[in-house]
């Protein structure tokens, strides 16, 4: 009879803990108010110590350094990123694509500098997110972000 109460607590105990995913996996959000008239919430996994700033230019940090910053742009202003990244002398496209509701590009600048321009779909606002760093440092802020247009 004990050994079916010990079997008994350990299958409820399974069945608890399933499907707890990302323990430990922790987020900061902050909604800003742009020029456009759109309400942007930015989000940020803050696990293994990033941090996100409310004030702008927001930044992204880790363990107190600064690894990139983000300033809002129009549509408008995407599109003429868009239009002159690959004409430009000294910049190296590295990405483009769409992924969670946001159109980006992604490209270098004298191997120094790692920028995305990020266009959040069906709003009139973009993004830019520079770092100074390294462009696998770049690119992992970025994955960490989320853009989310607030009705």
């Amino acid at each position: 009879m004990k050994i079916k109460h010990m079997v008994a607590a350990f299958v409820t105990a399974v069945f608890l803990f399933t499907g707890c995913s990302g323990i430990g996996a922790t987020t900061r959000s902050y909604t800003y108010s742009v020029e456009t008239g759109d309400s942007v919430k930015i989000t940020l996994d803050t696990s293994d110590d990033y941090e996100i700033t409310s004030d702008l230019p927001f930044v992204v940090s880790k363990d107190g350094e600064t690894l990139s910053q983000g300033t809002f742009i129009t549509a408008s202003a995407y599109q003429e990123y868009v239009g002159t990244i690959e004409n430009q002398e000294g910049v190296q496209l590295l990405d483009s694509g769409t992924k969670d509701g946001i159109e980006y590009i992604f490209w270098s600048y004298q191997d120094a500098e790692y920028d995305y321009a990020i266009l959040i779909e069906e709003s009139e606002t973009g993004i830019i997110l520079g770092n100074n760093v390294s462009e696998d440092s770049a690119k992992e802020c970025f994955e960490r972000l989320h853009f989310e247009i607030k009705k």
